[in-house]
């Protein structure tokens, strides 16, 4: 029988990281999945659960001694919440994850896979690119500037391992949470709130479905190289067509208030290289996935 290989996921009881253990459960992965200490994760086959929390140094001496494949999904739940939260999203989205790509190192892994955001991205009126140029000068807040600021210090280890970023665009799913923008929409139409636009309609995106996500990671476990990619849905949506759309699958119109002289923001990643590299790219359409979780 053949040896299953390891892998390690980070941020395994968050939204993504559900998705992922379970998919990954009893197939060709022998699957450690880290989760917070208080928490009782539900038992999958050829899944070992190690409570630890990321902020302490000394949590790698639980994790397995050897390991072929890491993926980083643990987020601060200070995401949000600046100053006062700056230290937090430090430690989980910069000083772990440097901790955790030293334990890579050391156990010679292979992979490892970063969930970084499309908001690292400066606004612009175009799709975003993954060989955009980045103005460093330019506004952003602590959370994305915390996420640029890993993709830059952990670019040196591709020389030891493969490393993938993976700058998502407003994923969205089973377990998303409330404070996320998709899920701030679903409450306010479901609440019957008026929705904010900038201009007319609001602005662009193109989110993307959870069950995408996890295909993409399951693929990037197969690439040799290092790149960084966008991850983002095939639709390109303005806030009020996500909400008109999330108005029929709840059978409630929405209602909004449009701000005319506001400049329309665009956060809609470009999957051209996704395409490129892994033959594929996320399928499944905004009207589709939004039905199959809010239905679920």
């Amino acid at each position: 029988m053949k040896t299953k290989s390891n892998i390690l996921i980070l941020g395994a009881s968050g939204f993504i990281g559900q998705h992922i253990v379970k998919h990954l459960a009893n197939s060709s992965w022998k699957v450690y999945a880290q989760c917070l200490p208080n928490e009782t994760p539900s038992s999958l086959p050829d899944v070992i659960w190690l409570p630890c929390d990321l902020r302490n140094a000394n949590c790698v001496q639980t994790w397995p001694e050897k390991c072929d494949s890491i993926i980083y999904l643990a987020q601060s739940p200070e995401w949000r919440v600046f100053p006062d939260g700056a230290k937090d999203v430090f430690e989980v989205n910069v000083a772990a994850v440097i901790r955790t790509i030293e334990y890579a190192r050391n156990v010679e892994a292979q992979h490892f896979i970063f969930a970084s955001s499309g908001s690292v991205y400066d606004q612009t009126t175009q799709p975003s690119r993954e060989d955009d140029r980045f103005d460093i000068g330019a506004q952003r807040n602590f959370y994305a500037a915390s996420k640029l600021a890993t993709e830059l210090l952990i670019k040196p280890y591709t020389s030891l391992m493969s490393i993938i970023n993976l700058r998502l665009f407003s994923p969205y799913g089973l377990g998303l949470n409330p404070k996320m923008l998709i899920s701030q929409l679903v409450h306010r139409v479901q609440e019957r709130k008026a929705i904010d636009l900038h201009g007319k309609d609001g602005m662009q995106i193109n989110p993307v479905a959870v069950a995408d996500v996890t295909r993409v990671l399951e693929r990037c476990l197969t690439l040799e190289n290092s790149a960084t990619f966008n991850v983002a849905g095939p639709d390109r949506l303005t806030l009020r067509r996500v909400s008109e759309i999330i108005g029929l699958t709840v059978g409630i119109a929405p209602q909004f208030t449009a701000h005319p002289e506001q400049r329309v923001p665009v956060l809609v990643g470009d999957t051209t290289a996704l395409l490129k590299q892994l033959g594929w790219a996320p399928q499944i359409p905004f009207e589709t996935g939004i039905r199959a979780w809010l239905e679920s």
